[in-house]
C-alpha cells in the first residue's frame, strides 16, 4: 500500500515533466489536495531545555508531502495542529485539554517525553494517541485502543540492545548512562536482568550530566577488558565525547552507540565498527537499503528540503515524517467519517501493515506482554562503515524479532 502510493506519486512526477500543469498539480509533481482539511492533533517536544524541534519539523514535512505529493487523504488536505511541548506535564495537560475541546479525531505523539501527562485526559475523551515510539512508558501501558505505537514500546530499546550484543557473541559489557535516580532503577530492574538472562554481564558506568570527565569514564570502562563499550543512553554530545575518549585510549573494539548518530560525522574513520539501534531505516543507511526504502528516504529528504529543513535529516524528524505518512495510509482505509472511534477501529484492524521505512506491523494489542499499545516487537541494527554509512548488522535477518519473555515480569 505504502510503496504503491509512493510509486504512483513518483510516476505522476515523471508524467508532469512532459505535460502542462494545472491547478490540481503541485510544483513537486504530485497531486495537490483540495477541499476542507482533516485536522488532527500533534504534540511535539519543541520548547524547553530538552527541546527537539526536529520532531515538529518532521510533522510539517510529512504534512507537506501528504498534501502536495500524495494528494491528501482521499483528496482532502491533512492539517496537523501542533501543540508545542516543553517537557513539563503541565504543558502536556494543557495540550490534551485543548485537543479534547477542539474534538480532533486523534493526536500524533512526535516522541514527546512529557506525553504521559496527556494520556489520562485523552483517554477520558476517547481520543487515540498514535506515534512511532513513545518517550515514556506511560502510554505504552495505556488500555488497548487508547494508544498505538508503530515501532513498539520504550522497552524495545533495552531488549534490542542486549539482543544484538548477544547475537554478536559479546559476554562482558561496559556501558554508560546518564546518572539519575531513574537510570539506576532502569539499569538494576531492566538492563542487568535482561543481560543476565541472555548470558552476559553488564557493568554500568553512571555519567554526570554536567562536567563529566570522559577520559576517566573511558578508562573505567576499559579497566575490566570488556567485549564491548559504549552507552545505554546519553545525549549526543556525551556519546561523541565518550567514544572519542575510548578510541584515544587505544580501544578498537565494538562500541554500542544506541540511538546516537552525530558522532559518525564528527569522528570520521574512528566511528567505524560502532553499532547503532534506530527504530527505522535512517538516511545514513541509504546506500545499503532496499529500493523501496530508498524511495521512502528520498521522499523524506525532498520534503524536508521543501519546508526549508534540508539540514535537519535526523532520526527524530524521520520518525515524525514516517508517522504522518503511516497515519494517512491508515485513514484511507476508513469508509465514512473520520472520528476517534473509526480511527481506533482502523488501527486495531492493522495486520501485517507495511510502514514507512519500517517493518510490517500488527496492532492487535498482543505484540508485547502487558503493553497493548505496541504494534511491533521487531528491532533493526546497523554497523558504521569505513565511509560513514550504515549497513545492517545481519544482512540475512534485517528485522530481528525480539523475545519479551526475557524481560523481568514480562
Amino acid at each position: 500500500m505504502r510503496t504503491a502510493r509512493i510509486l504512483s506519486a513518483l510516476l505522476l512526477g515523471v508524467l508532469t515533466l512532459t505535460a502542462c500543469g494545472d491547478s490540481d498539480e503541485s510544483s513537486a509533481g504530485g497531486e495537490k489536495a483540495t477541499g476542507e482539511p482533516i485536522v488532527v492533533g500533534g504534540q511535539a517536544p519543541s520548547k524547553g531545555a530538552a527541546a527537539f524541534p526536529q520532531s515538529e519539523d518532521g510533522l510539517k514535512a510529512g504534512e507537506w508531502y501528504v498534501n502536495n505529493v500524495l494528494g491528501g487523504v482521499d483528496g482532502r488536505p491533512l492539517e496537523v495542529d501542533v501543540c508545542q511541548g516543553d517537557g513539563s506535564p503541565e504543558t502536556a495537560i494543557n495540550c490534551a485539554n485543548g485537543f479534547a475541546s477542539s474534538g480532533v479525531p486523534l493526536v500524533l505523539d512526535a516522541y514527546d517525553l512529557s506525553i504521559g501527562g496527556a494520556v489520562p485526559i485523552l483517554g477520558d475523551a476517547k481520543i487515540p494517541i498514535i506515534g512511532t515510539l513513545a518517550g515514556t512508558p506511560v502510554p505504552d501501558a495505556a488500555p488497548y485502543g487508547n494508544a498505538f505505537y508503530f515501532s513498539g514500546p520504550t522497552a524495545l530499546s533495552a531488549l534490542g540492545s542486549m539482543t544484538v550484543l548477544e547475537k554478536l557473541g559479546k559476554e562482558d559489557l561496559a556501558l554508560g548512562v546518564t546518572d539519575a535516580p531513574s537510570t539506576h532503577a532502569y539499569v538494576d530492574t531492566l538492563m542487568k536482568p535482561i543481560a543476565e538472562a541472555l548470558g552476559m554481564n553488564l557493568d554500568a558506568s553512571y555519567i554526570s550530566s554536567t562536567g563529566a570527565n570522559f577520559n576517566v569514564v573511558a578508562a573505567t570502562q576499559l579497566s575490566g577488558d570488556p567485549d564491548v563499550t559504549g552507552i545505554m543512553a546519553l545525549p549526543e554530545d556525551g556519546c561523541t565525547s565518550l567514544f572519542q575518549a575510548l578510541r584515544q585510549q587505544g580501544y578498537d573494539g565494538t562500541i554500542f552507540a544506541g540511538s546516537c548518530s552525530q558522532f559518525i560525522e564528527q569522528m570520521g574513520a574512528d566511528a567505524a565498527g560502532a553499532v547503532v539501534q534506530p527504530r527505522l531505516w535512517v538516511p545514513l543507511t541509504y546506500d545499503n537499503a532496499p529500493a523501496d526504502v530508498q524511495e521512502d528516504l528520498d521522499a523524506f529528504s525532498s520534503s524536508m528540503e521543501e519546508i526549508g529543513k534540508g539540514d535537519q535529516l535526523s532520526a527524530r524528524s524521520l520518525y515524525s515524517f514516517a508517522l504522518v505518512v503511516n497515519l494517512v495510509n491508515v485513514l484511507e482505509t476508513i469508509d465514512g467519517e473520520i472520528t476517534p472511534d473509526t480511527v481506533r477501529t482502523a488501527m486495531q484492524s492493522l495486520v501485517d501493515f507495511p510502514t514507512f521505512a519500517g517493518p510490517e506491523v500488527t496492532c492487535d494489542g498482543e505484540q508485547w506482554p502487558g503493553l497493548p499499545s505496541s504494534c511491533s516487537r521487531e528491532a533493526i541494527f546497523f554497523e558504521v562503515q569505513d565511509d560513514g554509512t550504515l549497513a545492517p548488522v545481519d544482512e540475512d535477518e534485517i528485522w530481528t524479532e525480539l523475545d519479551p519473555s526475557v524481560i523481568p515480569s514480562a
